[in-house]
């Protein structure tokens, strides 16, 4: 195996999306193996940047590389990115290649006939930063560094594969979704259905010089990855290069809980969400808010409406809403819709509520004792219970209780939101509401979880311990780390046959058929009408199962989530990189 191993990223020390978890979580799992010869290389991006990498001094076999580039214009930075594993890398300052990002724009022009015409900053900056890199790598190669392995994560660092093209390098690229495939997606094209020509569709969605790049890319890597079947035939569809190796995404489980502490976690987690959701609730409704035989389920990710299939969930959640409703299923579902996205403000009628709930919570359990005292006295005694609290003590309440404020209507969310917002939209459209009779009720929080937000105060893998049920039906998912994720946290998940993830789940035939713990909607191929009949019935199954059967499911979660760790996975990794040993 070669010696040293260069893991290049724009994600590294920069949290944007699912690379960043990739990277983040198998980085110790590499150094097991190279030890002190991995390192990453990213942007270096200012005070983001600080926030995530700790600078060091260079030692000696790096810093005359850094000192010559510096001299150039080129500066580098040194240091450890702050994940598990504490790797060793480099974040590149770009600024001297935006300054002469047209003469770049033409090389790759006359080089690749890449169209850069029609681009803005989110082009300029990864190009300008992966010719920094390419120089970076060609010192390195000067210095000693000849026995060495560059991996390359998407388009955004692409640019650096084609800048080194006539230079001998070992390059791997992996490309995680095709920047053709997402933009289609996003507009709802079904390009599984239909004959697409990748550069004209490419520039009438206006990704030309992306989609060129990536391509390019694709075609000079010494060799091709991608991290799923499913994405694999996506990229030979669009980039005209089939896949060498797939490298399916793990997650470190060391994270999550083991089988024997799921049902604690579940259990303690649930109960705060439960007492958050009888706090949101409570002011607004007639009748008690039903927590007794309720379910917990939620949908996370970016916001991507479509692309996540938020926008078939809710619909058939609506419909869901209204068979609970006609046939009287004693089931209440309360749903969470964990997306960061823009809001006005924080709706200070809920949290002013949740503050003196808690106060009033604190003064009963201060009585508690007292009260229990008085309680069995006045049963033993068959005297009014009524009378269980003194009026000091009703009077205090009382002025506690008035400081309770509510709307006319009952809050879908923990923030006020801009009025045309896409998820007040599609919660119209299905008809949920939050009216007094609905057995599916929503929650909106739009703010990223962490344990001291002000509203439920748990971290997102705490939350979605304390759930039932993970929606994920994506449209277009080159992986899936969330369902995945869900699963690792022993909950219930769904996603569907569009998923990368599933595909691989698919291929390796590790599905149980009787308690699978994860579900796959079949969406290729179909009509959204169907998808959203379909997914309605796995909802109705889910509901109506028994404790023993969803406790079954929960433990089968987990044990798929098993397959996944990196601990397993990373050998994918290693095997591409020995077979460069085997090269002539």
């Amino acid at each position: 195996m070669s010696k040293y191993l260069f893991e290049i990223s724009w994600e590294v020390a920069n949290k944007v999306g699912g690379i960043y978890t990739v990277l983040a979580t198998k980085a110790k799992h590499i150094r097991n193996f190279y030890n002190n010869n991995y390192f990453v290389i990213g942007p270096y991006l200012g005070a983001k940047s600080q926030s995530e990498f700790k600078f060091l001094e260079p030692p000696k076999e790096f810093s005359e590389i850094i000192s010559s580039l510096e001299k150039r214009g080129i500066i580098i930075y040194y240091g450890e990115w702050t994940v598990e594993g504490l790797p060793h890398g480099f974040l590149i300052d770009f600024q001297k290649y935006l300054h002469e990002i047209n003469g770049l724009k033409y090389e790759l022009w006359e080089k690749f006939g890449i169209d850069s015409l029609r681009t803005g900053k989110d082009y300029d900056e990864p190009v300008a930063w992966s010719k920094a890199v390419s120089e970076f790598i060609k010192e390195l190669i000067h210095s000693g560094f000849q026995d060495s392995i560059f991996h390359f994560h998407e388009w955004l660092s692409g640019g650096a594969i084609l800048f080194l093209k006539d230079f001998n390098v070992k390059t791997v690229f992996t490309t995680h979704a095709t920047i053709l495939g997402r933009t289609l997606a996003s507009v709802g094209v079904d390009f599984w259905k239909e004959t697409i020509d990748p550069d004209r569709a490419a520039y009438n969605l206006g990704i030309e010089a992306k989609h060129g790049l990536e391509k390019n890319a694709a075609k000079f890597a010494t060799v091709l990855t991608t991290v799923s079947y499913v994405t694999a035939q996506e990229v030979e569809k669009f980039l005209g290069r089939k896949v060498d190796v797939i490298l399916p995404n793990g997650i470190d489980l060391s994270r999550f809980p083991t089988f024997e502490e799921i049902a604690t976690h579940h259990q303690k987690n649930k109960t705060a969400i439960l007492e958050f959701i009888l706090y949101f609730f409570s002011p607004y409704l007639k009748r008690s808010c039903p927590i007794k035989n309720s379910l917990i389920f939620f949908i996370s990710g970016r916001k991507e409406i479509r692309n996540k299939g938020f926008d078939l969930a809710l619909l058939a959640l609506g419909k869901l809403n209204k068979i609970l409703k006609e046939k009287q299923i004693n089931k209440n579902i309360y749903l969470f819709i964990f997306v960061p996205d823009e809001f006005v403000d924080v709706d200070h009628n809920i949290l002013d509520n949740l503050i003196t709930y808690r106060s009033l919570e604190n003064y009963l359990e201060n009585l508690q004792d007292e009260i229990k005292g008085r309680l069995l006295h006045l049963l033993i005694h068959q005297q009014p219970i009524k009378e269980i609290f003194t009026e000091e003590e009703i009077l205090e309440l009382r002025k506690t209780l008035g400081k309770i404020k509510k709307d006319k209507q009952v809050p879908l969310s923990t923030h006020l939101l801009p009025p045309n917002n896409e998820f007040l939209t599609l919660l119209n459209k299905a008809e949920l509401n939050n009216s007094e009779d609905d057995k599916i009720k929503v929650i909106l929080y739009p703010i990223y979880l962490n344990s001291a937000d002000g509203f439920l105060n748990l971290n997102y893998y705490d939350a979605i311990n304390g759930c039932h049920l993970g929606i994920f039906p994506s449209f277009y998912e080159p992986w899936g780390y969330t369902a995945l994720e869900t699963l690792a946290a022993g909950v219930i998940t769904i996603t569907s046959d569009l998923t990368g993830f599933a595909s691989y789940i698919k291929e390796q035939n590790i599905l149980s058929a009787s308690n699978p713990g994860l579900f796959i909607l079949k969406r290729k191929g179909k009509k959204d009408e169907e998808i959203i009949d379909d997914l309605t019935e796995i909802f109705l199954r889910i509901v109506l199962m028994s404790r023993g059967e969803r406790i079954q499911n929960k433990y089968e979660a987990r044990r798929l989530a098993s397959h996944f760790d990196w601990q397993e996975l990373i050998k994918n990794y290693l095997e591409v990189y020995r077979s460069f040993d085997h090269e002539g």
